[in-house]
């Protein structure tokens, strides 16, 4: 029995847009033709299986068709679409859910399967229009493998944008090639039109293309209905003017009318007494225009970095995607200039874990953290750097105990005591107290923190030996996978970073790389820093540390016995990561990091 599948006519493609929208890794293979029946076919089909109900423990063609649905959309499974819902079909779902504004509970309630496109008793979805002929040489209609052009810049600019989402390898660069073919033909997949990677004219209206490329969208004018599913000037008219009114309009002022900007809508309309209703009427477009006319962004002129969001292009992006990566971040398609949704999701990251405002645009501070030229004003001064004869991040022995002391002294709880080790409770206390006494709140021991804890200067402790580490495997199992050396880069909460970060697809399975045993096992909880984790020793102490895990290998517990070799965890980005990606330590005989770059670029990553 064969399962039909109801083509998903979300307007902006949401589905796509928000699968994509934390960095979710889709393969070449995903965005084939293989493994998903063509419309024509789904139209055939006469009977229908319920997948409404399905969760963890279930079996049969209903399964294989929810865990295919989600393959097809680039998420992975550990073992395929084999029917059985297992805890990674659960897993995966649940990430799904969460990133289509569902309940994730990992069942598939009937919101899951209408996203999902398998929505029980649908008709078939109506045979699409015949692709129209090419119009000229500026139109959309048409383009196909081989083209170039401003046409197809326009169609790549389109595809990246917010609205869709989809990653295109080559950026905007006008070429009609093979990324572009597998991104037509995945919007054409998720819409119910025939997987032919050619621009016909549904293609186009789906894309919200209207056949010319060059030709602008003119303003509708004030009054004019404007509802969810619409967008252009009219809409990002709307938009503008929600912002002056003081209303958040989440992801701003981008021409698409989608959820956010309706609920924005709401919020105004209750504000002003109006019917709640969502839409842009004539009442509520005047009562918008009342408050003042909208006045187009612009750019900072201080910087040519400060303002950079989605949808910028240029060298000044590319500036700031090598910043980016610079820290072990992962960016797909490289430092292309072309400010996309991965581009945006590793910002934020980037910002979250700096301690700044994760809005995903480039702001004052996060250029000067970067160490961009024209980023701004100068860096605060009066303290942030550590000063001489105190301790820093991650290390241990007296100097460190005597902080903490002073710290507790001064009426300042450091979780774990007097314990020696100058960990995140040690730094977080340190900010507390400068807070408290009015200091640059860094979690560094500078000279203005050492006078308000009456703390002297000691001798830099005296290097201890450490055991020689050796690595018998790969940390993750043979496939693609990126790190860079991020050693003792600046991290939010007065923090450094203490390993690599290794990116790749979520669901990536992780080996341990040595023969040893589990020591310690983190759950993912709310603030959790390190989401799921495992801790792998040796005899001698050494511990390797595992950081963002999806889930963890069936059987792996406190306790458990492993090799070298044997997969321990899948992959994923619980905890304080954005994106798909492992971080990766190396404590030799239990003590504090090293740097785990070179002993990963000896044996390799993956």
């Amino acid at each position: 029995m064969t399962i039909r599948h109801r083509s998903v006519r979300r307007s902006r493609l949401a589905g796509i847009s928000l699968m994509l929208a934390a960095g979710i890794v889709v393969s070449s293979a995903s965005l084939t033709e293989a493994g998903a029946p063509a419309p024509a076919d789904r139209a055939s089909d006469s009977s229908v299986v319920s997948v409404v109900g399905l969760r963890e423990g279930a079996q049969g063609p209903g399964v294989v068709a929810v865990q295919q649905t989600l393959i097809n959309f680039g998420y992975v499974i550990r073992s395929g679409a084999d029917g059985t819902f297992g805890p990674s079909t659960t897993a995966v779902l649940r990430v799904f859910q969460t990133q289509n504004g569902l309940n994730p509970t990992g069942v598939v309630t009937e919101n899951t399967a209408k996203y999902l496109g398998l929505s029980a008793g649908a008709a078939a979805p109506a045979a699409p229009a015949t692709p129209a002929a090419p119009v000229d040489s500026t139109s959309v209609v048409g383009l196909r493998r081989g083209a170039t052009g401003e046409a197809v810049r326009q169609l790549q600019t389109t595809i990246m944008s917010p609205a869709v989402g989809l990653f295109l390898r080559t950026g905007a660069d006008g070429t009609f090639g093979a990324s572009t073919e597998r991104a037509v033909k995945l919007v054409q997949r998720v819409n119910g039109l025939p997987e032919t990677g050619v621009v016909d004219a549904r293609t186009a209206q789906v894309l919200g293309l209207s056949g010319s490329a060059s030709s602008p969208t003119t303003p509708a004018p004030a009054g004019t209905v404007v509802q969810f599913g619409n967008r252009g000037a009219a809409v990002k008219r709307i938009q503008q003017l929600l912002i002056q009114a003081g209303v958040n309009v989440r992801g701003g002022a981008d021409g698409i009318f989608g959820s956010g900007t309706r609920a924005a809508v709401q919020a105004f309309q209750t504000a002003k007494g109006l019917p709640v209703t969502g839409v842009v009427d004539a009442a509520t477009d005047a009562a918008l225009v009342a408050t003042g006319t909208p006045t187009a962004p612009t750019t900072p002129a201080t910087s040519t970095y400060i303002g950079l969001r989605l949808g910028s292009t240029g060298p000044a992006v590319t500036a700031v995607q090598k910043a980016i990566m610079a820290t072990g971040l992962v960016v797909r398609g490289g430092a292309d200039g072309v400010f996309g949704q991965s581009t945006h999701n590793a910002l934020v990251v980037y910002q979250r874990t700096n301690g700044l405002s994760a809005t995903g645009v480039v702001d004052e501070a996060t250029a000067r953290l970067m160490g961009l030229q024209g980023g701004g004003a100068a860096a605060p001064t009066g303290g942030g750097n550590t000063a001489a004869g105190f301790p820093i991040y991650d290390e241990q022995g007296s100097r460190v105990v005597a902080l903490q002391q002073a710290l507790i002294n001064a009426g300042i709880p450091v979780p774990g005591g007097a314990d020696g080790r100058f960990g995140s409770g040690t730094a977080g206390a340190v900010m507390k107290l400068q807070k408290a006494r009015g200091l640059r709140v860094t979690g560094k021991v500078d000279a203005a923190t050492a006078a308000a804890l009456g703390l002297s200067a000691l001798p830099t402790p005296s290097p201890t030996p450490v055991p020689t580490v050796s690595m018998q495997a790969k940390p993750i199992a043979p496939g693609r996978c990126w790190y860079v050396d991020t050693w003792q880069a600046n991290r939010g909460g007065g923090r450094v970073h203490l390993g690599v970060d290794i990116g790749g697809a979520e669901g990536t399975p992780l080996q341990a790389v040595v023969t040893g045993r589990v020591i310690r096992i983190y759950r993912d909880q709310p603030g959790s820093l390190s989401g799921n984790g495992i801790k792998i020793a040796t005899a001698d102490g050494t511990y390797f540390f595992y950081a963002h895990l999806s889930s963890f290998a069936a059987g792996i517990d406190v306790g458990v016995p492993v090799t070298a070799g044997q997969v321990i965890g899948y992959m994923g980005r619980t905890g304080n990561a954005g994106i798909s990606h492992l971080h990766f330590e190396v404590h030799p005989g239990g003590g504090a990091a090293v740097n785990p770059f070179p002993y990963v670029q000896a044996v390799g990553a993956c």
